[in-house]
């Protein structure tokens, strides 16, 4: 990783963004939910962050909006609607431009590369085949709704407790390994993939 790999904390302030909730204080690990809110602006907003060293995981819950991202030296212009996921793996520097007028409520929820290490391991994954990839406002009902279990528990102020929210976790880090990662797609691939003796199989049935 580079040197100027900023934190999850810095995130809200890069983003221009008002932080509402925040689950700091209570001391979850390895994780870090937040509800932040950017003001009304009378301009466009534009924003090149440098790699974060968390993975960024950020689920709009507002009005449609309009929002440009870059990937690849290309701009690529969307409406991300409520549910809508950005994710943004650990160690990749990102850019976005948000239209005058724009207001957004996200919940960002952030990530230490070593929970998701440990999750893997413990589901006996090979760290090193892990590659997790970037999301631009795709929807994922399964990965809201833990999302959403995780602001209920922010909200109430960590009621539930830290096993609750450990559990809750786990199964978020386990969805992202295997939606949100090039193993995942390998395994996919092959899973698809029929050999030539499986294909004769088929026709001559």
């Amino acid at each position: 990783m580079t040197s100027n790999l900023i934190g999850s904390l810095e995130l809200c302030q890069r983003l221009n963004k008002t932080l509402l909730l925040s689950s700091w204080q209570l001391g979850w690990n390895g994780i870090l939910v937040e509800r932040c809110q950017s003001p009304f602006s009378s301009f466009e907003i534009e924003m090149e962050l440098p790699a974060i060293s968390d993975h960024w995981l950020n689920l709009h819950l507002g009005h449609p909006a309009p929002l440009i991202q870059k990937r690849d030296g290309r701009l690529h212009r969307s409406i991300v609607h409520r549910g809508d996921t950005l994710f943004v793996p650990a160690g990749q520097p990102t850019y976005w431009r948000r239209p005058k007028g724009v207001i957004c409520s996200p919940l960002q929820i952030c990530l230490k590369p070593e929970l998701i290490e440990q999750v893997a391991e413990a589901s006996e994954i090979d760290t090193k085949r892990i590659d997790l990839v970037r999301c631009f406002g795709q929807q994922d009902l399964q990965l809201h709704q833990f999302a959403m279990l995780l602001l209920a528990e922010l909200q109430s102020g960590g009621i539930m407790g830290r096993l609750y929210v450990e559990s809750l976790t786990q199964v978020l880090v386990i969805h992202l390994l295997r939606h949100y990662s090039i193993l995942t797609r390998t395994i996919t691939s092959q899973n698809r993939t029929l050999t030539r003796v499986q294909l004769q199989e088929a026709i001559e049935l």
